[in-house]
């Protein structure tokens, strides 16, 4: 046994290190860690649709299984099916365009098709996608700024070699296509500086970027990433905008700088992550007007091929919104889009939707396409996303978690702008910056409110952080007391985990914290139970956190069709006559979108009574719409269904 002098001793040294680390872990208040919902102008992303193509597809005229690797034309069948069924590149790329195609090119000793690099397979074959639709009149140019030092598209040995895209300037099937190789590195000479302004979302990047000339000339951005777990969850369209920061400039990798900018991109200073807002940023400059997306061989685990990380999908997914679109590829991966941090800003911010009910699946269903990954292990990627809008309370004097600064707490449900409780507040980290937010204030209690929405009775996770003493209160019970100090960074911000009930609907959710040592922040997250860590952290399925109580959640959120809409004939000639049933008296809107996610043409019904209805919308009323493939969407007061019809005129 051992000594209780040894014992003391054990204690004094851990009361030591924890005494270090709230001396050195404090973060300093720093300005634009937080943004008012209201400052955030986008409106919602539009319906849109998103194409699943795998190589089994029975639309295909030579069908493989998707354990076997596909061969070029077997590649190109995938591709050109998946850009098809988006209605092709009508109203993208017109004659005489210049079209920029935005590759992911990473490992320099990876072969194409090992997922570590954009296959360049994919890539050939949406080369002459274009090519065929413009009947070679456009000019194409395959682009990147990968993160090694002078890695020209000219030079031997370059990861632009290794991985087959030198080749693809002297493919005889290319022959005739103006297409180069744009190395987005190049020198300073070729770049341009953009000021994103108040659109801005990285306060230490600041409001201005620079960016290769070819970006902001090309006409036609396509993004054509390559689908891998990386730490911030994936990389797919939004992540694979960090290729664009020019080296010559940002440094090599992007956040080693340059003496032009010695801080280059900035991922993480004063213990906050800053990588999801210069995605988001270089996605807005990108302005992405397509994405197509190599998942034929696939990453789990990590960006890297390591050899045992590749999980073979056979899949190509397509698409005009970005945000969409790698909404559909984290489902694909068994991911939650909600809990990567650069899906949920780039839609608060207005590049497309993340809204699932919006999103409409072209070709293969999702859940027969879905491949479950291991997800990364680092902490991004790990935990999730904490929740990050709050309405929060005045600071109250004092900093005794036991004491009630608000009566009867554990049942107070806020009101934004009412007894001192501010309008929600969205904040760009996962840890949730109260020390900034409250001004650097110490010896403090404040509470942080939101509400949520669960998808039916469940118990769940608590993933949770805190340097300092917590309560949680969900429901009016108190799920979580702590009630001392911890080392809390961004890598133990789900080492506390609890399991709770939620319950069907709307849950109330107040968070309780002090501020003693200058470390005033939390996260937090709620999970599905999942026992293996390799799979662990997905925020539950169908939950969202919300503060409008005047909107309807579980109806907004549910994808179910109970107006049960119906159209004949489809393809639809003239009239489209529509069938549909309500379950109670409801003002109905009929609205045509495009598959870009366009409105094209909208019909008030009016107020109707419960029961069968019939209608006829008369597109001759609408000269300007063209042949192709659309969302008919009918709205009906809390509900709302969504049909794909085919215009032939």
């Amino acid at each position: 046994k051992k000594s209780n002098q040894r014992k003391y001793l054990v204690v004094a040294i851990a009361a030591l290190a924890i005494a270090w680390d709230l001396s050195t872990s404090k973060i300093a208040v720093e300005e634009g860690t937080y943004r008012y919902e209201s400052e955030f102008d986008a409106v919602s992303g539009a319906t849109t649709a998103v194409s699943i193509v795998t190589s089994d597809y029975d639309q295909l005229d030579q069908p493989i299984a998707r354990t076997e690797k596909p061969d070029y034309l077997q590649t190109k069948a995938m591709v050109y099916k998946a850009i098809a069924l988006q209605g092709g590149f009508d109203g993208i790329i017109s004659k005489g365009n210049t079209v920029l195609l935005k590759v992911n090119l990473v490992g320099g000793n990876s072969a194409s098709g090992q997922g570590e690099n954009t296959d360049v397979n994919v890539v050939k074959a949406l080369v002459q996608n274009i090519a065929d639709f413009t009947n070679k009149d456009v000019t194409i140019q395959i682009a990147e700024g990968t993160a090694r030092t002078n890695d020209d598209p000219t030079s031997s040995g370059s990861v632009w070699q290794n991985s087959g895209y030198r080749a693809l300037l002297k493919d005889t099937d290319l022959e005739g296509i103006n297409l180069s190789l744009v190395n987005l590195n190049q020198t300073v000479d070729d770049l341009i500086e953009v000021d994103l302004g108040k659109e801005a979302t990285s306060a230490p990047q600041g409001t201005k970027y620079h960016v290769h000339r070819a970006e902001l000339e090309a006409d036609v951005y396509i993004a054509v990433p390559v689908l891998k777990i990386h730490d911030t969850g994936i990389t797919n369209a939004l992540k694979l905008q960090i290729g664009s920061a020019p080296g010559c400039y940002y440094g090599y990798n992007k956040t080693k700088g340059t003496a032009l900018c010695p801080e280059g991109i900035v991922h993480d200073v004063n213990q906050r992550r800053w990588t999801t807002e210069a995605i988001v940023d270089l996605c807005n400059i990108a302005d992405i007007d397509f994405v197509v997306v190599d998942a034929l061989m696939c990453l789990e685990s990590e960006k890297t091929n390591k050899g045992y990380n590749q999980v073979r999908f056979n899949t190509v997914l397509a698409g005009q919104d970005p945000v969409a679109v790698d909404h559909v590829a984290a489902r694909l991966m068994g991911l939650n889009p909600d809990d990567i941090a650069h899906i949920t800003l780039a839609e608060k911010v207005g590049l497309g939707t993340n809204n699932p009910d919006k999103i409409y699946v072209e070709g293969v269903a999702l859940e027969q396409a879905k491949i479950r990954v291991k997800k990364s292990q680092a902490s991004d990627g790990k935990f999730g996303q904490s929740n990050r809008t709050w309405i929060l309370s005045p600071a109250f004097e004092g900093s005794d978690i036991t004491e009630n600064y608000i009566p009867n707490e554990a049942n107070y449900q806020p009101v934004s702008g009412v007894d001192g409780w501010s309008q929600p507040v969205y904040f760009f980290d996962d840890r949730i910056d109260l020390y900034s937010y409250y001004g650097g204030k110490t010896g403090i209690t404040t509470y942080a409110y939101t509400d949520f929405f669960a998808p039916e009775d469940m118990q769940a996770e608590l993933w949770l952080g805190t340097h300092e003493a917590m309560y949680v209160y969900i429901n009016g019970v108190l799920e979580y007391e702590f009630t001392s100090t911890a080392s809390y960074g961004n890598s133990d911000r789900g080492t506390r985990k609890k399991y709770i009930q939620v319950k069907t609907g709307r849950n109330t959710l107040l968070v309780k914290t002090i501020n003693k040592f200058g470390d005033y922040s939390f996260a937090l997250n709620i999970c599905e139970q999942e026992s293996n860590t390799y799979y662990a952290g997905n925020r539950v399925e169908g939950l969202t956190f919300y503060l409008d109580k005047s909107t309807d959640v579980k109806q907004n959120l549910s994808p179910e069709n109970s107006i049960n809409l119906q159209c004949y004939p489809n393809p639809v000639l003239s009239n489209a006559n529509l069938q549909f049933q309500l379950d109670e008296t409801q003002a109905v809107s009929l609205k045509l979108y495009a598959m870009s996610g366009q409105l094209v043409a909208e019909k008030k019904v009016g107020t109707l009574t419960p029961g069968t209805h019939q209608l006829t919308m008369s597109l001759d009323a609408y000269p300007a719409l063209q042949n192709g493939t659309y969302l008919l969407v009918m709205e009906s007061g809390k509900t709302s269904s969504t049909l794909k019809i085919a215009v032939k005129r």
